[in-house]
């Protein structure tokens, strides 16, 4: 019986059934790899206070046939920045992730039906930021997942997904492409080196980059007005 049955069989209590498994993998990974997920996800442009992290089970990830407005708006944002916004970061296989992501409000015919629902610190009853709510399993995209891992947890997995700032949308297939060519050397259990190796090649700095975030910053300190900044804003999003 897997976990995801058990927590149901249990009536919920998702952290009873990995109990057992999360010390094991928490033994198993060098200690700061909490902090080695965070500086991955800065790669995407990733803000802990900002950003919102959806999480989706492995195998229905957008499954859902989106309709005709949202094909046309998804056709004008790839226009427009380059590239599509919204972009696939990595996946545990931990259910215990279950236990923090806040419910989609969408009905369930509108919503995908993998998409458990998001991470956002705002909405965090605890206000953690995303980042401290993935389970150490994590692992990132393109890089092997422990077949031992999955065997003890025993389910489908959780894809974790978000959106990247407007400015790196045309560059995420080549950060995509770069990861790629790490995941091969990778090992999961061992340090993140190829983080900064990444890094080095500019990933990671286009999210400073973004005229709507450096705007938003302008705006804060009073070196435009209110009137300025919508104007500004139209213009780039022109």
């Amino acid at each position: 019986m897997s976990l995801i049955d058990n927590k149901r069989k249990k009536g919920g209590h998702g952290a009873s059934t990995t109990v057992g498994a999360a010390p094991i993998v928490a033994a198993q990974v060098p200690s700061n790899r909490r902090e080695e997920i965070l500086e991955y996800l800065k790669l995407f442009g990733y803000k802990p206070d900002r950003t919102i992290l959806q999480v989706h089970i492995a195998g229905f990830f957008n499954k859902r046939q989106a309709n005709a407005r949202e094909r046309v708006q998804r056709e004008a944002t790839s226009r427009r920045y380059g590239g599509t916004t919204f972009v696939v970061v990595g996946r545990t296989h931990d259910p215990s992730i279950m236990d923090s992501v806040i419910k989609p409000k969408k009905k369930r015919e509108e919503a995908s039906p993998g998409y458990l629902g998001y991470l956002w610190k705002s909405k965090d009853p605890h206000k953690r930021a995303p980042h401290e709510l993935i389970p150490l399993d994590f692992s990132p995209l393109h890089i092997p997942y422990p077949a031992d891992w999955k065997n003890m947890f025993a389910t489908k997995g959780f894809m974790l997904a978000l959106h990247v700032p407007a400015s790196f949308a045309k560059h995420k297939n080549k950060l995509s492409r770069a990861l790629y060519r790490a995941g091969k050397n990778a090992d999961i259990k061992k340090s993140w080196d190829f983080i900064e190796e990444i890094r080095s090649s500019g990933y990671g700095q286009q999210a400073d980059e973004d005229p709507f975030n450096i705007l938003k910053i302008r705006l804060a300190k009073g070196e435009i007005s209110t009137q300025e900044y919508e104007k500004l804003s139209h213009t780039l999003a022109s």
